[in-house]
């Protein structure tokens, strides 16, 4: 097989390096969504800020908390389920306090005790001729859940030979006692007790309220189980994207070989089949990893100095630790040699830093094309990053200057011998011993010239060359007047 050149080792490479990034900004936007969720509990809640009591401006708080609560956890598990506090209904008479999208609403009672709780959900409207909170789920302080239970059928009980229409109320208010916003589905918001209400209300007083101080964070918003579904749908979108882009220069000869000849190359195609298996579970691999590290580090798994990563760069570091891991288990294979691993470091890593200043130029390019076009500047930006890599022999050379100067041997890329020449020695003063060398004659092989000229195709593709330093000319077209 011939040798990959520079130009195609580079492309190769970014396009490992773009599906990383694409899945590290992924996890940056999820996990920007479900900050913006616990921002938006915080707002609500100091909004709420008065001068009622404890008690009755608690019972606000718990509406809004639950209601908000719900929604971070429905973010961040990826569902489309919203709670909200029903502000102008709540005064009409058996209003509903908390609604939501999904079918079911919430009566609120954060009463002083779980027997006042019991009572307040269990009312009968007698106009109405059935209970005041009748169709909805009857919402309490958790610590509240087992007393109110037993005050419901105590009651339900006493009331049921003299009004029975009471009973049946308290019996249906224990039906639905929950200390919780769910919708059976798992998304569900953060319980909270009388005690720990009443402690917000006094925060929100005097100003020191924080989201965190409950409970809710990223950290806690944040499931495992939601960490592994974010990974894998950015895995997904990785191998799509690194196939498409490892394709790419194989669709194009493919493309210019059936219009040459009318013809489909089926080795071509064979070759396409085999090179997009391997892209797509590569591909998966590094999406996912990079997705799984982002909000890992967001999540502050891995330390508190890891917060606020930057996600290009945790997708490039991550890109080049996979293809290394990968090409170390070649190397232990037998499938290449420590030296040609070494210089597959190098290589990366180069083109690495071309992508990464491909990227950030690219930034600019997309904001000076304005936000009608959002993804030209990062593409361009991609582009360019493969292309820095026709020039990566300069930083190789670098790095090799580096290894010589510091011994550093790089994966075995840099032979360190420290055997000083004989001249080097002489010049040293030190006496050297010659070694008698014994001349073995060799017989020469008489060899016939074969005559044979092989005819080569080439290929018209995409040419990306440096116009001169700091330009780089990507497929300009000219056009003439007929």
């Amino acid at each position: 097989m011939n040798e990959k050149n520079d130009l195609q080792r580079g492309w190769d490479f970014s396009a490992h390096l773009i599906g990383a990034d694409v899945a590290a900004h992924a996890g940056s936007q999820y996990v920007a969504q479900v900050n913006e969720a616990i921002e938006q509990l915080a707002k609500d809640i100091v909004a709420m800020k008065s001068n009622q009591t404890d008690a009755v401006l608690g019972g606000y708080l718990a509406e809004v908390w639950h209601a908000d609560t719900f929604n971070v956890d429905a973010i961040a598990a990826g569902s489309a389920h919203r709670a909200w506090v029903d502000v102008e209904g709540r005064i009409d008479y058996g209003s509903v306090d908390i609604r939501t999208n999904f079918g079911t609403d919430y009566s609120s009672k954060y009463m002083k005790n779980p027997e006042a709780s019991a009572i307040a959900q269990a009312q009968y409207a007698r106009d109405l001729g059935r209970p005041k909170y009748q169709g909805q789920e009857r919402l309490i302080p958790t610590d509240h859940m087992e007393g109110a239970l037993e005050t419901a059928n105590r009651q339900a009980l006493r009331n049921e030979p003299i009004r029975p229409e009471i009973s049946e109320s308290y019996r249906e208010a224990g039906r639905h006692f929950t200390d919780r916003v769910s919708d059976g589905e798992g998304i569900e918001s953060v319980p909270l007790t009388k005690e720990n209400d009443l402690e917000m209300a006094r925060q929100v007083k005097r100003d020191e309220f924080a989201p965190e101080n409950f409970g809710e964070s990223v950290s806690t918003a944040i499931k495992t189980e939601y960490l592994i579904k974010q990974a894998a749908k950015a895995g997904m979108t990785t191998a799509a994207i690194t196939v498409a882009l490892q394709l790419a220069p194989e669709m194009y000869k493919a493309l210019d070989y059936l219009i040459k000849t009318g013809q489909i190359d089926l080795m071509q195609v064979r070759r396409m089949g085999t090179k997009a298996i391997s892209a797509g579970a590569e591909g998966f691999l590094r999406g996912s990893v990079s997705c799984a590290l982002y909000i890992a580090c967001e999540k502050g798994l891995l330390g508190e100095a890891l917060k606020g990563v930057n996600s290009t760069a945790l997708g490039t570091v991550v890109a080049i630790v996979i293809e290394t891991l990968k090409n170390s288990v070649l190397v232990a294979a037998g499938k290449i040699t420590s030296r040609q691993m070494g210089a597959a470091f190098v290589d990366s890593v180069v083109i690495s830093a071309g992508f990464v200043a491909g990227t950030h130029i690219g930034g600019v390019i997309g904001q000076t094309l304005g936000f009608q076009l959002p993804g030209i500047g990062y593409l361009i930006g991609s582009l360019l990053g493969s292309a820095f890599a026709v020039a990566y022999n300069i930083g190789k050379n670098r790095l090799i200057s580096f290894c010589v100067d510091s011994g550093f041997t790089c994966f075995g890329l840099v032979d360190q011998n420290y055997e000083l020449p004989e001249e080097i020695l002489s010049e040293m003063g030190i006496d050297t011993i010659q070694i008698p060398r014994a001349t073995i004659p060799r017989a020469v092989i008489p060899k016939s010239q074969v005559h044979n000229t092989i005819q080569k195709a080439r290929y018209e593709t995409i040419d990306i060359k440096m116009v001169r330093r700091g330009v780089i000319g990507v497929n300009k077209v000219g056009y003439m007047l007929s």
